[in-house]
């Protein structure tokens, strides 16, 4: 069977109950492998963004599969290492070294660590250098965000960084043009939006805390957010959620 290309987002990743950090953007370590060894398990062959972006310019990416982490929490450093598969971070320039903005007990990798991982095959691109919603800004505001971004990467990695994923996932006819007018040679987005026929707005799939193999498998094609779209459904996310907040 043929499949389309399929990107997951992560941020960090840990036993984090969702009372201490609600909006559930931390996934065990034996998770993120065991969804790892499923899309290996579907036939995906994965790689790097930059890697599916060039296979999917070429009009050959049917059946690749990319990981990703954004953000740059600290905790993706051992989890990287043990992945055993090609993958990409994308940290807030802006934070190396701090700590998370909107999670404060989270730390952001150092420019040292940072550097560890590239040297040790981790793709790095941009997650912006202050993590706005870029959609939000103007032209100017959004370029000279990126612009920053890049280039405090490219200063740490002594490499370039031409990939981006945009802060929320949001972007827009502005937002796009300034990542291309930067250099940036692909881009995505979250929670499936975007599209296959443009570089600079690919989609992704969020994977957070919660995440199942059956909402992987929606994910995968493409049924998930349109699902969550619907208000039953997400009643029941929301119980389901409750309940999990209840009983940790």
């Amino acid at each position: 069977m043929r499949r389309h290309p399929l990107v997951l987002a992560y941020h960090g990743v840990g036993d984090v109950p969702l009372r201490r950090e609600p909006n559930g953007l931390f996934v065990r370590a034996d998770e993120v492998l065991k969804h790892v060894r499923q899309l290996r398990a579907w036939g995906y062959t994965l790689m790097t963004f930059g890697a599916l972006a060039d296979r999917v310019a070429a009009g050959d990416a049917d059946g690749c599969g990319c990981i990703t982490f954004d953000d740059g929490l600290a905790d993706n450093v051992a989890a990287l290492t043990a992945l055993g598969s090609p993958c990409t971070l994308f940290p807030v320039s802006g934070w190396l070294g701090a700590y998370h903005a909107e999670i404060p007990w989270a730390r952001i990798v150092s420019p040292d660590e940072l550097r560890s991982l590239a040297d040790a095959g981790v793709e790095v691109g941009s997650h912006s250098h202050t993590h706005p919603d870029l959609s939000t800004l103007s032209y100017r505001e959004v370029r000279d965000e990126l612009e920053a971004s890049k280039r405090r990467l490219e200063e740490v990695l002594d490499r370039p960084v031409d990939v981006l994923a945009y802060p929320y996932g949001k972007a827009n006819g502005d937002t796009i043009q300034a990542c291309r007018d930067v250099g940036f040679r692909a881009a995505c987005r979250n929670s499936g939006q975007g599209s296959w026929a443009d570089l600079h707005n690919l989609p992704r799939q969020d994977m957070n805390n919660g995440s199942t193999m059956i909402s992987l498998r929606l994910k995968r094609d493409d049924l998930y957010e349109p699902l969550v779209r619907q208000l039953p459904f997400r009643a029941v996310r929301a119980v389901v959620r409750r309940v999990q907040l209840m009983t940790e």
